[in-house]
């Protein structure tokens, strides 16, 4: 056998032919001859009515039900929820200090609402890029457009099928419909004519095919690319394929075991010549191109602006700043706007460095350990003791307790954390095993001496609490600036007022080396103090980032910067009234005479 070599400009003619397929469509094919019969024949109608109904019924579904659009992607709706809801100081999350959209777009499941976690979750995924730097090239999208590829060749192969149906029985001789045996004992026929009144019959059938494989193809097109859950995606292309194969399943399951054996001996039908030019037909050309040309507009004008409007549901929901909230007075009007915090998993009344120690008593609390008032347990090899309280109301007092009003609480059977106005880092303090966990919890120290370097930290009041003399408390002339965790009580006490007794009534001198670190140490206090409410290059904080290395004389360069470091506000920040009395006016009236020497106030 000699092989021809295609080229350019080969041209052939090529013979094509249509096998009748094991269904009940084809299978119409037969009803009413001889052969059949018309038990035959009803079952092969009623698997034709079945399947038609039940697809047709599949597409209505799908209509009515799958393509309406999805209210969780109303952006009207996300943009009111952001106003009315996302960033409304009513519905402020107060226990991490965050905004309620912030929660939302930074929070895990279980601190979401459904359907914001649903969205999130489903936009998330779908636009994901398939590969770092891919842009607009997404899961969602590239998954989508394969189910649709594979759907449309499904719905063009079918088309192909009913189209090469149609064309082989319109060739088919008229007149009587005859079906012949080629020769005796072989089990292959072929139809000789087909009658016209079968011809026209065929031809409905042909229509309703085609109408049914338009519809499932655009209905089902349309479901697949309106789907935003990826893992729906390839699950609802598969259930596709089988509603398009309802009917050859039908066929297998109901159709008579004589009309199988008889449509599967009739010979392949003639359906004319195509010419070919170098190994390719113009109906394969015009396929190629009608399968591209109808994807594309699909991919287009649905996947993408699918894609577009998840992007734009995500960024209505958590785009832009989050941190902060806003209140509008319910009968004056005015609007006021306040920045938040960004949302983690720690609340905002938990520091940094509880979390470990909340996991312990979390996971091995059992009121079963609780004795006089503390529950206490041996947990990874530690002594750990929590306080022990009647109720959750009473949790919430000792809660809401600032760190101003909690050193103060000393009495028998208040709300005391068992501090005073000396260190508490004797083992044998009855609370130690209850604060010092929390205080190494903080900071790693393990006594008032490790802990004294964080006795300047505002946000540490319960160095200041357990450890006052180390930090200062205790002494007027320490040059701590954060008061909170102070016991104002201690003021009154000898060791105090011995240093305002024994304070000279001058502005210092740089000569005066103990009263100059005592400056500073205040401006390092209020730097500490300051950092992040006060801008960096305000005069006062310039004034500390330098060293403080001036004098009083500082103080007199602005009226508010005497102000603002000569006045006390108590449980929040000390003055340094001592070290520049002169300036601060303690030898005339001074506002805050109770941080004055006392030879300044004789």
């Amino acid at each position: 056998m000699i092989l021809k070599k295609l080229t350019t400009t080969s041209v052939i003619d090529t013979q094509t032919h249509h096998e009748l397929q094991e269904s009940f469509w084809d299978a119409l094919l037969l009803a009413g001859l001889d052969e059949i019969g018309p038990a035959g024949t009803a079952m092969i109608v009623l698997g034709v009515v079945v399947s038609f109904s039940l697809q047709v019924l599949f597409c209505w579904i799908i209509m009515i039900s799958f393509l309406s659009p999805d209210s969780k992607y109303d952006l009207v709706y996300l943009k009111e929820w952001r106003v009315l809801y996302g960033h409304s100081v009513s519905f402020y999350d107060k226990v991490s200090g965050a905004s309620l959209v912030s929660k939302i777009c930074q929070g895990k499941p279980f601190e979401r609402e459904w359907w914001n976690n649903a969205l999130l979750n489903e936009v998330n995924a779908y636009l994901m890029p398939i590969f770092p730097g891919s842009g607009g090239f997404s899961v969602g999208v590239v998954l989508s457009s394969m189910a649709l590829t594979i759907w449309a060749c499904h719905i063009a192969a079918e088309l192909q099928n009913v189209g090469s149906f149609g064309r082989s029985i319109l060739r088919l001789p008229r007149g009587r419909t005859v079906v012949s045996s080629i020769s005796e004992g072989e089990d292959e026929r072929v139809f000789e004519s087909i009658s016209r009144k079968r011809l026209i019959a065929l031809s409905f059938v042909v229509l309703a095919r085609l109408a049914i494989a338009i519809m499932l193809g655009t209905s089902g097109g349309l479901w697949l690319a309106l789907t935003r859950d990826v893992t729906n995606i390839m699950l609802n292309a598969v259930a596709l394929l089988f509603v398009l194969e309802i009917d050859d399943l039908l066929y297998k399951v109901l159709a008579p075991k004589h009309a199988i054996k008889y449509l599967a001996s009739v010979r392949e039908f003639e359906v004319g010549h195509r010419k070919t030019w170098a190994g390719v037909d113009m109906s394969c050309v015009v396929k190629v191109t009608a399968l591209v040309l109808t994807l594309g507009c699909f991919i287009r004008y649905t996947v993408w602006e699918n894609a577009v409007q998840a992007d734009h549901a995500r960024d209505l929901l958590c785009g832009g700043n989050q941190d902060f909230v806003y209140g509008s007075h319910p009968s004056l009007g005015p609007v006021f706007v306040a920045d938040t915090l960004p949302f983690d998993q720690r609340a905002a009344n938990m520091l940094p460095g509880m979390r470990p120690l909340v996991n312990q008593v979390v996971f091995n609390y059992n009121v079963a350990d609780m004795d006089k008032y503390m529950w206490r347990k041996e947990v990874d090899g530690k002594s750990l003791a929590v306080k022990h309280l009647p109720s959750a109301s009473e949790m919430e007092a000792w809660l809401h307790m600032t760190d101003t009003e909690a050193p103060e609480e000393s009495a028998f059977g208040s709300r005391s954390y068992g501090t005073f106005c000396k260190d508490q880092d004797d083992p044998e303090w009855w609370e130690a095993d209850w604060i010092w966990p929390t205080l190494e919890a903080l900071t790693g120290a393990t006594s008032c001496a490790e802990a004294k370097p964080f006795c300047d930290q505002k946000d540490l009041p319960l160095v200041r609490m357990v450890c006052p003399e180390t930090c200062g408390c205790t002494d007027a002339a320490s040059g701590l600036y954060s008061d909170n965790g102070c016991r104002q009580l201690c003021q009154k006490e000898f060791r105090f007022q011995r240093a305002l007794n024994r304070s000279d009534c001058h502005d210092f001198a740089v000569s005066e080396v103990h009263r100059k670190e005592v400056w500073q140490r205040w401006w390092s206090g209020f730097y500490n103090h300051s950092q992040g409410t006060w801008d960096e290059d305000n005069a006062m904080m310039q004034f500390a980032i330098d060293g403080a290395s001036g004098n009083c004389s500082f103080l007199q360069t602005e009226s508010w910067i005497r102000d603002t470091v000569c006045e006390a506000k108590p449980g929040i920040h000390r003055p340094a009234s001592l070290v520049c009395p002169v300036t601060c006016g303690c030898s005339q009236d001074a506002a805050d005479a109770a941080w004055c020497p006392t030879v300044c106030t004789d």
